[in-house]
């Protein structure tokens, strides 16, 4: 049996939010969220057994458009994560090795920027840049690994992440709060040491 060992991952992929419910303060509006990207890297230990423990950081952002314009009209929604994974391998299926796994961390920072679209007399209410950072995280994971070789493998995920409804503290005084559930569709790549 194969000694445990590091490796380190590289992925990309579109993650996608699946609320566009926005309040600023007591304004209320909804719009509708785009895909958006999603990019990453770990540093993760194999036991050469069922499991693996990893660290990851990770980018995603996307688009929120059809807001009404008296409100902001159009936003991005973005966070950096840094997540602790526990991964559990099922053993081979075929030249796949599926596994699942879950992962808790924090965010280093979730931005949700609110933009209008050209000049408005009054402004738009909620307008501006909207920030916090050490927010709890938790995502779920599922996915499959395909080897190259004995160091190098190739991987698809699909995952669940939220940060539960983040109050987010902007510029004179207002406050931005609007669920943060993404749904990820990632691939990468895996070389151990």
């Amino acid at each position: 049996e194969k000694d445990g060992r590091i490796y380190a991952r590289a992925f990309g992929g579109l993650s996608t939010l699946g609320d566009a419910d926005v309040r600023v303060n007591s304004s209320r509006a909804s719009g509708s969220f785009s895909g958006g990207l999603l990019a990453g890297g770990a540093v993760g230990y194999d036991y050469a057994g069922p499991w693996r423990a990893e660290i990851e950081y990770v980018y995603r952002s996307s688009s929120v458009e059809g807001l009404p314009a008296a409100f902001a009209r159009e936003g991005d929604y973005a966070s950096t994560a840094i997540m602790l994974n526990g991964l559990y391998s099922f053993g081979k299926l075929g030249a796949l090795r599926p596994y699942v796994g879950a992962g808790v961390g924090f965010t280093r920072e979730v931005d949700f920027d609110l933009t209008s679209s050209g000049p408005a007399a009054p402004p738009p209410s909620a307008v501006g840049e909207y920030s916090e950072s050490g927010l709890f995280a938790y995502q779920a994971i599922a996915g499959a690994d395909v080897a190259f070789g004995d160091r190098w493998s190739g991987f698809g995920e699909l995952r669940a992440f939220a940060v539960n409804s983040p109050s987010l503290p902007g510029t004179a005084g207002r406050t931005l709060t609007a669920d943060y559930q993404a749904i990820d569709f990632l691939v990468g790549l895996s070389v151990a040491f």
